[in-house]
């Protein structure tokens, strides 16, 4: 009888004592603001590549001004780019998006690709003779001049 008693004060104190079940956690409140979305890569960027070189233009935009880099396998150089070359450059890419490309794949040591962030857009052979060849030769060699 002792035994039973004893063991009746024990349990409840015993379970009492035991790490309880974890509570269900209700959700976070809906921020007041809405969260800052990442700012999309504003520019565009031509891989020429030529023999067993290639080389990368990227022109961008972003709060701090216009910058447009180059890159030859290594570090790139960095330089500012003036809002009216700016927006001339990003007009001829979108022009160039539009055209008709041709599958670079034909002629994999010589071509130039042309990528709206890291999606490509347009590619064409270098040496064809068509108007995407042109405008995108054009392109490839006003930045090649502004390094």
């Amino acid at each position: 009888m002792k035994y039973l008693i004893t063991l009746l004060l024990l349990i409840p104190a015993l379970a009492w004592s035991a790490p309880q079940k974890p509570t269900v956690q209700r959700r976070a409140a809906a921020p007041k603001t809405s969260p800052k979305k990442a700012t999309a890569f504003n520019g565009f960027r031509v891989v020429v590549v030529f023999g067993g070189q290639k080389n990368y233009f990227t022109v961008w935009q972003d709060s701090r001004g216009k910058f447009y880099a180059y890159s030859k396998g290594g570090s790139p150089t960095i330089g500012s780019i003036s809002d009216p070359n700016f927006n001339a450059l990003t007009a001829q890419s979108r022009q160039i998006a539009s055209l008709k490309g041709s599958n670079v794949a034909t002629c994999p040591r010589a071509n130039i690709q042309l990528y709206h962030g890291n999606r490509y857009v347009q590619g064409t052979c270098i040496g064809l003779k068509n108007q995407t060849a042109m405008s995108m030769t054009q392109l490839a060699n006003i930045l090649a001049t502004m390094q």
